[in-house]
This record gives structure tokens, sequence and C-alpha cells, in this order.
């Protein structure tokens, strides 16, 4: 989920900013967009890339009761 565009799905870029925030970007494109939560929450913070491919892999396909995709939330 991203602060910016609301956006959920698609081929994506990771990575961290000078304060741990979460980037994403739709590859072949130049603007990285936040990754925020549907609570409107501040974001969590990484320590790198790493931890945030971890995470995001540790949700990957996780679906809801009613079969919706679960997007990735800082």
């Amino acid at each position: 989920m991203t602060d910016e565009e609301g956006t959920v799905s698609g081929e994506l870029d990771v990575t961290v900013d000078e304060q741990g925030g979460g980037l994403v970007r739709y590859r072949d494109t130049e603007t990285w967009y936040h990754i925020g939560n549907l609570d409107g929450e501040p974001a969590r913070t990484w320590t790198d890339v790493a931890e945030l491919v971890s995470a995001i892999d540790a949700g990957r396909g996780n679906r809801d009761a009613a079969g919706n995709v679960i997007p990735f939330e800082a």
C-alpha cells in the first residue's frame, strides 16, 4: 500500500530511504512511493532493504476470509 497512490499491485522495486522508510516504484519508472498502511498511522521503519524484503516475502500470498489479497502495509 503506498501513501501517495494507494496502489497495491504490480511488479515493484523496493528500497529504504535515509530515515528507514520503505519505498516502492513500478519497474521501469522513476517515481518512488512511500509504503504506508490502511489505518493512516505513521509507517514503521526498516534497518535495511533486506529486512523490508523479508517482511514483504513473509506476507506474500496472504488472503482474508473472503479470498481477497491482503496488501503489504508498513
